[in-house]
Protein backbone atom coordinates (compact mmCIF):
# COMPACT_ATOMS: atom_id res chain seq x y z
CA UNK A 1 0.00 0.00 0.00
CA UNK A 2 1.37 3.38 -1.01
CA UNK A 3 1.65 6.51 1.11
CA UNK A 4 -1.42 8.07 -0.50
CA UNK A 5 -3.57 5.02 0.20
CA UNK A 6 -2.36 4.82 3.82
CA UNK A 7 -3.17 8.48 4.40
CA UNK A 8 -6.63 8.04 2.91
CA UNK A 9 -7.30 5.02 5.12
CA UNK A 10 -6.06 6.86 8.21
CA UNK A 11 -8.24 9.86 7.34
CA UNK A 12 -11.28 7.59 7.07
CA UNK A 13 -10.41 5.87 10.35
CA UNK A 14 -10.18 9.19 12.19
CA UNK A 15 -13.46 10.31 10.68
CA UNK A 16 -15.23 7.19 11.97
CA UNK A 17 -13.66 7.66 15.40
CA UNK A 18 -14.80 11.28 15.58
CA UNK A 19 -18.37 10.36 14.63
CA UNK A 20 -18.44 7.43 17.06
CA UNK A 21 -17.21 9.68 19.87
CA UNK A 22 -19.74 12.40 19.04
CA UNK A 23 -22.50 9.78 19.02
CA UNK A 24 -21.38 8.50 22.42
CA UNK A 25 -21.36 12.02 23.86
CA UNK A 26 -24.85 12.65 22.50
CA UNK A 27 -26.16 9.65 24.44
CA UNK A 28 -25.41 11.64 27.60
CA UNK A 29 -26.08 15.25 26.62
CA UNK A 30 -27.94 17.56 24.30
CA UNK A 31 -26.22 18.65 21.06
CA UNK A 32 -25.89 22.21 22.30
CA UNK A 33 -23.83 20.94 25.26
CA UNK A 34 -21.37 18.96 23.16
CA UNK A 35 -18.19 20.76 22.13
CA UNK A 36 -15.34 20.07 19.75
CA UNK A 37 -13.05 20.18 22.79
CA UNK A 38 -14.90 17.23 24.30
CA UNK A 39 -14.46 15.24 21.10
CA UNK A 40 -10.77 16.14 20.94
CA UNK A 41 -10.25 15.06 24.54
CA UNK A 42 -12.07 11.76 24.09
CA UNK A 43 -10.36 10.83 20.83
CA UNK A 44 -6.97 12.39 21.61
CA UNK A 45 -7.16 13.97 18.18
CA UNK A 46 -6.18 17.63 17.94
CA UNK A 47 -8.93 20.17 17.33
CA UNK A 48 -7.17 21.36 14.20
CA UNK A 49 -7.23 17.83 12.82
CA UNK A 50 -10.90 17.42 13.72
CA UNK A 51 -11.72 20.59 11.78
CA UNK A 52 -10.03 19.08 8.73
CA UNK A 53 -12.76 16.44 8.83
CA UNK A 54 -15.70 18.53 10.01
CA UNK A 55 -15.82 22.31 9.84
CA UNK A 56 -18.46 22.54 12.57
CA UNK A 57 -20.62 20.53 14.92
CA UNK A 58 -23.39 20.96 12.36
CA UNK A 59 -21.40 18.88 9.88
CA UNK A 60 -21.03 16.17 12.51
CA UNK A 61 -24.79 16.21 13.11
CA UNK A 62 -25.40 16.03 9.36
CA UNK A 63 -23.17 12.96 8.99
CA UNK A 64 -24.91 11.24 11.89
CA UNK A 65 -28.24 11.99 10.20
CA UNK A 66 -26.95 10.50 6.94
CA UNK A 67 -25.81 7.36 8.71
CA UNK A 68 -29.14 6.88 10.48
CA UNK A 69 -31.25 7.49 7.36
CA UNK A 70 -29.07 5.13 5.36
CA UNK A 71 -29.93 2.34 7.79
CA UNK A 72 -33.66 2.92 7.16
CA UNK A 73 -33.13 3.09 3.40
CA UNK A 74 -31.39 -0.27 3.53
CA UNK A 75 -34.26 -1.79 5.52
CA UNK A 76 -36.80 -0.61 2.96
CA UNK A 77 -34.58 -1.63 0.07
CA UNK A 78 -34.55 -5.19 1.36
CA UNK A 79 -38.35 -5.21 1.15
CA UNK A 80 -38.16 -4.05 -2.48
CA UNK A 81 -35.60 -6.68 -3.42
CA UNK A 82 -37.63 -9.58 -2.02
CA UNK A 83 -40.65 -8.55 -4.07
CA UNK A 84 -43.01 -10.13 -1.55
CA UNK A 85 -46.71 -9.43 -1.76
CA UNK A 86 -47.92 -7.16 1.01
CA UNK A 87 -45.01 -4.76 0.95
CA UNK A 88 -46.87 -2.06 2.87
CA UNK A 89 -47.35 -4.16 6.04
CA UNK A 90 -43.69 -5.11 5.74
CA UNK A 91 -42.77 -1.44 5.41
CA UNK A 92 -44.72 -0.54 8.54
CA UNK A 93 -43.14 -3.34 10.54
CA UNK A 94 -39.68 -2.57 9.21
CA UNK A 95 -39.98 1.06 10.29
CA UNK A 96 -41.30 0.16 13.74
CA UNK A 97 -38.51 -2.37 14.23
CA UNK A 98 -35.97 0.14 12.93
CA UNK A 99 -37.09 2.67 15.57
CA UNK A 100 -37.67 0.34 18.50
CA UNK A 101 -34.60 -1.86 18.04
CA UNK A 102 -32.34 1.08 18.93
CA UNK A 103 -34.21 3.80 20.85
CA UNK A 104 -30.97 5.62 21.62
CA UNK A 105 -30.15 5.98 17.92
CA UNK A 106 -33.69 7.22 17.26
CA UNK A 107 -33.37 9.88 19.97
CA UNK A 108 -29.94 11.05 18.82
CA UNK A 109 -31.15 11.26 15.23
CA UNK A 110 -34.05 13.49 16.23
CA UNK A 111 -31.78 15.69 18.33
CA UNK A 112 -29.41 16.14 15.40
CA UNK A 113 -32.25 16.93 13.00
CA UNK A 114 -33.60 19.56 15.39
CA UNK A 115 -30.19 21.09 16.10
CA UNK A 116 -28.14 21.39 12.92
CA UNK A 117 -28.08 24.66 10.97
CA UNK A 118 -28.26 24.35 7.20
CA UNK A 119 -26.45 27.67 6.89
CA UNK A 120 -23.35 26.04 8.38
CA UNK A 121 -23.27 23.23 5.82
CA UNK A 122 -21.61 23.22 2.43
CA UNK A 123 -23.72 23.06 -0.71
CA UNK A 124 -22.28 19.61 -1.36
CA UNK A 125 -23.32 18.24 2.03
CA UNK A 126 -26.77 19.82 1.74
CA UNK A 127 -27.12 18.17 -1.65
CA UNK A 128 -26.24 14.78 -0.20
CA UNK A 129 -28.80 15.22 2.59
CA UNK A 130 -31.52 16.21 0.12
CA UNK A 131 -30.67 13.38 -2.27
CA UNK A 132 -30.83 10.84 0.52
CA UNK A 133 -34.17 12.18 1.75
CA UNK A 134 -35.56 12.10 -1.80
CA UNK A 135 -34.40 8.49 -2.12
CA UNK A 136 -36.27 7.60 1.06
CA UNK A 137 -39.47 9.24 -0.21
CA UNK A 138 -39.19 7.45 -3.57
CA UNK A 139 -38.66 4.14 -1.83
CA UNK A 140 -41.72 4.61 0.36
CA UNK A 141 -43.82 5.66 -2.64
CA UNK A 142 -42.68 2.64 -4.61
CA UNK A 143 -43.84 0.34 -1.85
CA UNK A 144 -47.16 2.16 -1.56
CA UNK A 145 -47.75 1.72 -5.29
CA UNK A 146 -48.36 -1.96 -4.55
CA UNK A 147 -51.74 -0.81 -3.24
CA UNK A 148 -52.59 2.16 -5.43
CA UNK A 149 -50.77 1.38 -8.64
CA UNK A 150 -49.26 4.28 -10.58
CA UNK A 151 -49.27 7.43 -8.44
CA UNK A 152 -49.85 9.54 -11.56
CA UNK A 153 -53.35 8.07 -11.86
CA UNK A 154 -54.08 8.26 -8.14
CA UNK A 155 -56.29 11.00 -6.76
CA UNK A 156 -54.48 13.68 -4.75
CA UNK A 157 -56.68 12.97 -1.73
CA UNK A 158 -55.58 9.32 -1.70
CA UNK A 159 -51.91 10.29 -1.90
CA UNK A 160 -52.32 12.76 0.94
CA UNK A 161 -54.00 10.04 2.97
CA UNK A 162 -50.95 7.84 2.53
CA UNK A 163 -48.50 10.61 3.31
CA UNK A 164 -50.52 11.42 6.43
CA UNK A 165 -50.38 7.74 7.36
CA UNK A 166 -46.59 7.77 7.10
CA UNK A 167 -46.51 10.86 9.32
CA UNK A 168 -48.79 9.15 11.84
CA UNK A 169 -46.49 6.13 11.89
CA UNK A 170 -43.52 8.34 12.71
CA UNK A 171 -45.56 10.11 15.39
CA UNK A 172 -46.63 6.82 16.94
CA UNK A 173 -43.01 5.75 17.28
CA UNK A 174 -41.99 9.09 18.75
CA UNK A 175 -44.82 8.83 21.27
CA UNK A 176 -43.69 5.52 22.71
CA UNK A 177 -39.97 6.29 22.53
CA UNK A 178 -40.26 9.72 24.13
CA UNK A 179 -42.63 8.51 26.85
CA UNK A 180 -45.45 10.86 25.90
CA UNK A 181 -47.79 8.61 27.89
CA UNK A 182 -46.23 9.74 31.19
CA UNK A 183 -44.58 6.49 32.13
CA UNK A 184 -47.64 4.30 31.66
CA UNK A 185 -46.48 0.72 31.06
CA UNK A 186 -47.16 -0.28 27.47
CA UNK A 187 -46.75 -3.67 25.89
CA UNK A 188 -44.57 -2.86 22.90
CA UNK A 189 -45.89 -5.71 20.77
CA UNK A 190 -49.54 -4.88 21.45
CA UNK A 191 -48.89 -1.19 20.80
CA UNK A 192 -47.29 -1.93 17.42
CA UNK A 193 -50.14 -4.25 16.46
CA UNK A 194 -52.62 -1.48 17.26
CA UNK A 195 -50.66 1.04 15.17
CA UNK A 196 -50.47 -1.40 12.26
CA UNK A 197 -54.20 -2.19 12.45
CA UNK A 198 -55.13 1.51 12.44
CA UNK A 199 -52.90 2.32 9.47
CA UNK A 200 -53.78 -0.71 7.36
CA UNK A 201 -57.48 -0.31 8.16
CA UNK A 202 -57.42 3.25 6.89
CA UNK A 203 -55.39 2.44 3.80
CA UNK A 204 -57.68 -0.45 2.87
CA UNK A 205 -60.61 1.99 2.67
CA UNK A 206 -58.96 4.01 -0.10
CA UNK A 207 -60.68 3.92 -3.48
Amino acid sequence: MGVKERKAREFKRREKEILATAYNLLTRMEPVQMTMEMIAEQTEIGRGTIYKHFKSKDEIYAHLILRHRDALNQRLKEIEVTGNIGGVPQMIRAYMDYCLSDPVAFTIHKRCVNQYLKSNLSEELLGILNTQKDELVRRVEKLLQQILGDFSSTSPSARYFLYAGWGMLRGAMESILEDLFNGKPLDEKAYCQAVEKILLGGISDLD
